[in-house]
């Protein structure tokens, strides 16, 4: 299946979680992010899956034309990755932070991208956030 993020980040998919499995891992597999495996825990928006990227647990949701986050719990350097999302999306992340919990967290915003900053710097639960110009 030839898929790219217009058929479930730009544009709602189906809301069954074998479809968008299949789009998702495809996407990444076509642009090079192997070793990933990413399984759909939610269908409806906003979308959720978790998985693996080189023994690397890892989930990520989304909103179609909206924003997409992307969860690690390792201190394992992701930076290959962030760089293949960056390319499937088209955009540079917006902001990333350790969130409560320890986990890293990295966001891309389509949408009111100043106000979702703000509301991060602002929150004292939230440490070494930096942003991604």
């Amino acid at each position: 299946m030839a898929t790219n993020a217009s058929t479930w980040f730009y544009r709602e998919p189906e809301h069954n979680a074998y479809l968008i499995e299949e789009r998702v891992n495809h996407t990444f597999w076509s642009n090079r992010i192997t070793s990933l495996h990413l399984a759909c825990t939610h269908s409806e928006p906003p979308f959720q899956m978790e998985g693996e990227w080189r023994s690397v647990p890892l989930a990520i949701e989304w909103v179609p034309g909206d924003y997409l986050a992307l969860t690690t719990r390792s201190a394992e350097d992701v930076t290959p990755l962030l760089l293949g999302i960056k390319e499937i999306l088209g955009f540079a992340p917006t902001i990333s932070y350790v969130d409560p919990e320890g986990a890293m967290v990295t966001q891309w915003y389509a949408t009111d991208i100043e106000g979702r900053i703000q509301s991060i710097q602002g929150n004292p639960n939230f440490r070494q956030i930096k942003r991604y110009k």
